[in-house]
């Protein structure tokens, strides 16, 4: 049964580097958008910044007794890849909810992003998501327009593996653009809030909230076998759904109501006959149903 967010102690948490022209607004917004829980507290992990975000995060020290901060300074020296730099960041909040008496009595984890993402996130849509008939225990955001966060997302018929492999593979039949448009932007599809909870193996947008349990029993991997990157939050995410935990996105928690990257141009004509030209060999890479229904959102778009 998942204990009322006003009996339960929430940390937000997230990565900072180069942020300082959004850290203070989002952490703003996320604390006002948790001010109903029991408690609040607040660890930001930063590394590598050349601008005044330790600055900014001094000053949020200062005014908010629940704000911590961590700073690992220059990470890239043995880190090189920013992925990498990602999941040892969050591995450090994992740690410290693990093994750190100051987060005892944590019960929420609301892992975030801190570069803007989240400037429009309200006390309402957070306490709504405690009223939801699905049996939760990960939730994720949703953004206006078009859902962004394609790298991270698995689901087995919407986005079953990594989008990045899958547009460089499709980039040697058809191209750059016509690539990154079936392999990305076809599945940045509008999620409608009325919509409801969505069940996925792996998500994010910018937010995810975690029961305690769920957030301990995963870590955070930024590179692949071979030292590529990737989304480190597949790795974490496959580790929660082994052990049992389940993951949602809630359509009706927008976090940000204006996209932080522009949205996507349409598809120019000439990347319409390249899809085109090549849906034979599409259908036979993809299977039909699959394929066909890249190709209708991509026209929708």
């Amino acid at each position: 049964m998942l204990k009322h967010f006003s009996q339960s102690n929430i940390l937000i948490a997230g990565p900072a580097r180069n942020i300082a022209q959004f850290v203070a607004q989002d952490i703003e917004a996320l604390l006002n958008a948790c001010n109903h829980f029991k408690s609040v507290k607040v660890l930001v992990i930063e590394s590598d910044s050349s601008d005044d975000t330790l600055l900014v995060l001094d000053r949020l020290k200062q005014a908010h007794k629940q704000f911590h901060y961590i700073s690992h300074g220059s990470l890239a020296k043995k880190m090189s890849k920013r992925t990498d730099r990602l999941a040892y960041a969050r591995n450090c909040v994992i740690d410290e909810v693990r093994n750190n008496l100051e987060y005892a009595n944590i019960d929420f984890i609301a892992m975030a992003d801190l570069d803007g993402i989240n400037r429009d996130i309200t006390s309402e849509k957070i306490e709504r998501c405690w009223s939801l008939k699905d049996p939760w225990d990960v939730i994720t955001a949703n953004q206006p327009d078009r859902y962004y966060d394609i790298w991270t997302l698995r689901h087995p018929d919407w986005s079953p593996g990594d989008c990045l492999t899958q547009r460089s593979t499709l980039e040697k039949i058809m191209g750059k653009d016509a690539a990154n448009n079936l392999a990305v932007k076809a599945k940045q599809v509008s999620l409608d809030p009325s919509w409801g909870m969505i069940e996925v193996d792996s998500a994010f947008g910018g937010l995810g909230i975690y029961k305690k349990e769920a957030f301990i029993s995963g870590r955070y991997i930024g590179l692949d076998a071979r030292g590529n990157e990737v989304s480190d939050h597949i790795s974490f995410h496959k580790d929660l759904k082994n052990a049992g935990y389940r993951i949602y996105i809630n359509c009706a928690l927008v976090n940000s109501n204006h996209h932080i990257d522009p949205p996507p141009p349409p598809p120019t004509a000439k990347s319409m006959r390249s899809i085109n030209l090549i849906q034979e060999i599409g259908l036979t890479l993809f299977g039909k149903d699959r394929f066909n229904k890249y190709l209708d959102l991509l026209k929708l778009s």
